[in-house]
């Protein structure tokens, strides 16, 4: 029987990065996790959605010139070509995790299932490993509802959809968060004939009604939207039919994005002693990442606190040097801070609207719309909105929801804002250049420091 001083349960970014930080401290632990390697974001996550938005995005450049370029034919598009160089790039990413890997996997690595038979006890199909503590990181998988299932030939996943040998000539997308409505996007910039379902319009996780409805909008310029609850059946001509209320459509595939779920199946966590909620989880401490009293932490997706790949990286450096010092302590936990790369970028930054409306009355609201945005206008990317909240007592920024051009830098800057605890006077004092899309995130603090 094997044991180690510390026992991590999956390969991923938040199981690497509590690797690194035990690996720093004693050579006596394990990396338990049958594979694929490469992790989530390099191999269906992060990384191949934004190359085929990329490729989606200059596509569209291409097919519709602006400010007086010359316009030649509609340009061919090359389906097969373009998902050949989605997946080429994919496979770079995950090259460069498993190139990471070499120094330590021959040593380290266990490539089997583990399953807890106690709390510090692992059965590795057969074989056990006992560890003085046991960081759980096995991620999360797509959700496919089971009565769906039936036709998974023609169903794609977020795991999936990078797989496709071609582009399908039509696509519903069911589900409009993060993933759904960057593959909506994409799909139909590049020619596909989406449709795209969601029983609510929360459109990229946003919250903020205002703003909800000014996305809506944009997107309807561009995508089929229906906001109604989907079903999937099979369609006379064999093709799928998606009905959504008084809607019908048939598509050849479907893509479905309802979200993801943690990855415990077989992970015996009912051996752990704790009580488990509705979905097999135990509770854990979103500080220390630890569960109940056991030399036990979750980090990444698995926990369901936040699955986003900075926060896995966060929370996989909280889980290995928790599981290395008794007591566990607690820790700062990033600034929340979530990007949704469809164009405009959509983004979480610091507080979000539903939240603050449950734990911050009378909060202070600042908005901009970028349709007479200097720079936006100069750009031809001039339609955007952001909400900005402050406190109404010192004007302290809170957060921001927004659907701004290139937003993802304009949500980092706010997010610091928060992070440091700034206050819209505070921000004021900081140099905001001409002509630059900052200067609408000016804006939205004046109108908070107006009121």
């Amino acid at each position: 029987m094997k044991k180690v001083e510390v026992a991590i349960i999956g390969a991923g970014t938040a199981g690497l990065t509590a690797r690194s930080t035990v690996a720093r401290q004693t050579d006596s632990y394990a990396v338990i996790d049958p594979g694929p390697l490469g992790t989530l974001c390099a191999r269906t996550g992060c990384m191949p959605s934004k190359a085929l938005l990329h490729v989606a995005r200059q596509f569209e450049s291409i097919r519709r010139p602006i400010f007086g370029l010359p316009r030649g034919r509609d340009p061919e598009i090359d389906g097969a070509g373009v998902m050949r160089h989605v997946r080429e790039l994919r496979d770079q990413f995950v090259g460069g995790v498993l190139k990471d890997m070499q120094g330590w996997q021959d040593r380290h690595l266990i490539p089997r299932k583990a399953s807890f038979i106690d709390a510090q006890t692992l059965d590795l199909e057969g074989e056990r490993l006992v560890a003085g503590s046991v960081v759980i990181a096995t991620g999360s998988r797509p959700i496919m509802p089971k009565p769906w299932q039936a036709y998974s030939d023609r169903l794609l996943n977020s795991d999936s959809v990078f797989d496709l040998e071609a582009l399908p000539a039509s696509l519903a997308v069911i589900g409009l968060g993060p993933v759904g409505i960057e593959m909506a996007q994409a799909m139909q910039w590049l020619g596909v004939n989406v449709v795209a379902l969601d029983p609510a319009n929360h459109i990229g996780g946003l919250s903020d009604p205002e703003l909800l409805e000014y996305v809506a909008r944009h997107f309807r310029q561009e995508i089929d939207l229906c906001f109604e609850r989907a079903d999937i059946r099979a369609a006379e001509n064999g093709a799928l039919q998606v009905a959504a209320g008084r809607r019908k459509f048939d598509v050849e595939r479907a893509l479905v994005a309802v979200g993801r779920e943690p990855a415990i199946d077989g992970l015996g966590l009912e051996n752990l002693g704790v009580e488990l909620d509705d979905k097999g989880l135990p509770a854990v401490d979103p500080e220390t990442l630890q569960v109940g009293g056991l030399p036990v932490f979750m980090a990444g997706d698995v926990n369901g606190i936040r699955p986003l790949q900075h926060e896995a990286v966060s929370e996989g450096r909280i889980a290995g040097l928790n599981a290395l010092q008794k007591p566990a302590s607690g820790h700062d936990r990033l600034t929340r801070l979530h990007i949704t790369f469809c164009t405009p970028n959509i983004a979480v930054a610091g507080r979000p609207h539903h939240e603050l409306l449950q734990t911050e009355p009378g909060f202070l609201t600042g908005s901009v719309r970028f349709e007479r945005q200097g720079r936006a206008r100069l750009m031809g990317k001039n339609a955007g909105l952001m909400r900005l909240y402050a406190t109404s007592k010192d004007k302290r920024i809170l957060g921001a929801e927004l659907f701004v051009p290139d937003g993802e830098h304009l949500a980092h800057l706010i997010a610091w804002a928060v992070a440091q605890g700034l206050t819209a006077g505070e921000v004021l004092k900081m140099p905001f250049y001409h002509p630059v899309l900052e200067e609408g995130l000016r804006t939205a603090v004046l109108d908070v420091a107006r009121q």
